[in-house]
């Protein structure tokens, strides 16, 4: 959230044409300027989905009317500046199809994604491991039909 200096995570339910918001710092204020950051792409999704036909592919009909924006509750709250940790592992539960445990040691999960990055620099380093965006461009696919 820019003039929050704060991250929250959304994920979106096509099927309930709902938008969920995890905020780990939960107060009116921020619950309030969470919501109005997640309004442009409650709004936009809509149109990109009917842009592509992602709702013929469903066979469902074209609606464009914004998505719900849903507060999620019971998420544990953070105590110091490291919503991006939060973000980061509620991403790793929804992965994961886990609950996220209202229990939370955040020192854990940071320390747990560092060494992860600090794993995959030195992949990258070692075996010569390109991430997607700095590999070559790969072909077209071929069409075997």
């Amino acid at each position: 959230m820019e003039t929050e200096s704060h991250w929250i995570l959304g994920r979106l339910n096509i099927e309930e044409r709902r938008m969920y918001m995890y905020n780990s710092l939960s107060t009116a204020m921020k619950d309030s300027a969470a919501i109005k950051a997640c309004q442009p792409f409650a709004v936009l999704l809509p149109h990109f989905f009917a842009l592509f036909d992602e709702f013929k592919k469903e066979n469902k009909p074209v609606c464009l009317d914004p998505f719900e924006v849903v507060k999620v509750d019971g998420l544990p709250q953070q105590t110091s500046n490291d919503s991006g940790c939060f973000v980061a592992s509620f991403a790793e539960y929804f992965i994961d199809m886990k609950p996220i445990p209202p229990i939370f040691d955040v020192e854990k999960h940071c320390d747990r994604l560092a060494v992860l990055f600090y794993k995959y620099a030195r992949m990258k380093e070692v075996d010569f491991i390109d991430s997607e965006d700095e590999a070559p461009p790969k072909g077209p696919k071929k069409n075997l039909s």
